[in-house]
């Protein structure tokens, strides 16, 4: 009997729902970072086994008090994942509930499917006992049809998890090829993987002030060239990112080109420019332009 089905997977901005599904994928689909919001659009990330596919939604972390358009558009992705899947997962961080955990729940109010409550971190809590009366003031609040421990990080509890993910998911067969991991392109995921790597770097606000465009992908069969433009939206910002003498953009570069040649497979040749584009974190235009598009 082959399940395949969509799940989606929302929360608050660092709860760890990139980190989860990356391990039961088991590859990088979605970078990660320590950092908030660093998951911007909804990315499918495809998990195949003997019992089928999973093909999970990560979305971007559910969250209040910003009024960027990229915060709105951000906040419209994930709370659109709900419709049209076969399973919610509901991620939250063990013993902790904020205003943005109360936001992504909310998201849940016109949802079908049924939804999972998942405890992450559960392994960094010491006295087992008071994570059940945690999960049951949340279960007040929503008719979550399972509850899960887990450490995302670890592993811990993933599997029994995935085992259950496979008996909510229709019978079906496979939608996508076994060795098929996303439904992005190579250009965004080398966007993305030099986007982990700025926000790695650079300090607590730069990070959230930049987005990355791959202008040029040449698969010359030996090598592959590949020159990205990183847009920030000032010129202070620029010269922070380049850094003294250029060690900063340096930096990312030679990461970045480890993680990316990983991607690929094979050598690569990489150019990084930095260039202004005033204010295009807030601009609905710019925000398309730079592939902010509602197409979810």
């Amino acid at each position: 009997m082959n399940k395949c089905g969509y799940v989606a997977v929302i929360g608050r901005p660092n709860v760890g729902k990139s980190t989860l599904i990356n391990k039961i994928v088991g590859e990088k689909v979605s970078i990660v970072t320590a950092k908030p919001q660093t998951t911007r659009h909804q990315i499918l990330a495809i998990e195949t086994s003997k019992k089928g596919q999973i093909l999970f939604i990560d979305t971007p972390g559910m969250h209040v008090g910003h009024k960027k358009a990229l915060n709105k558009y951000m906040n419209r992705a994930a709370a659109l994942s709900v419709f049209n899947v076969d399973l919610i997962l509901f991620l939250v961080e063990s013993l902790k509930w904020t205003r943005d955990d109360e936001q992504a729940l909310k998201a849940l109010e016109n949802a079908k499917a049924p939804v999972i409550l998942v405890i992450n971190k559960a392994d960094l809590i010491k006295n087992k006992e008071k994570l059940l009366p945690y999960a049951n003031s949340l279960c007040q609040q929503y008719n979550f049809k399972e509850i899960f421990y887990i450490s995302a990080t670890k592993g811990k509890g993933t599997g029994d998890l995935e085992n259950k993910i496979y008996h909510y998911l229709p019978e079906s067969e496979n939608f996508f090829a076994e060795d098929q991991l996303t439904d992005k392109s190579t250009k965004y995921l080398i966007s993305e993987l030099i986007r982990e790597q700025l926000m790695l770097r650079l300090h607590q606000e730069l990070p959230y002030s930049l987005t990355v465009e791959v202008e040029s992908y040449k698969d010359k069969g030996h090598i592959v060239h590949i020159h990205a433009l990183i847009w920030v939206e000032r010129e202070t910002q620029k010269n922070m990112l380049i850094g003294k003498h250029g060690a900063s953009l340096k930096h990312v570069g030679i990461e970045a080109r480890k993680e990316i040649q990983n991607l690929v497979g094979k050598k690569v040749h990489l150019k990084l420019w930095a260039k202004v584009k005033s204010a295009w974190a807030d601009n609905d235009r710019l925000l398309q332009q730079l592939g902010y598009k509602d197409d979810f």
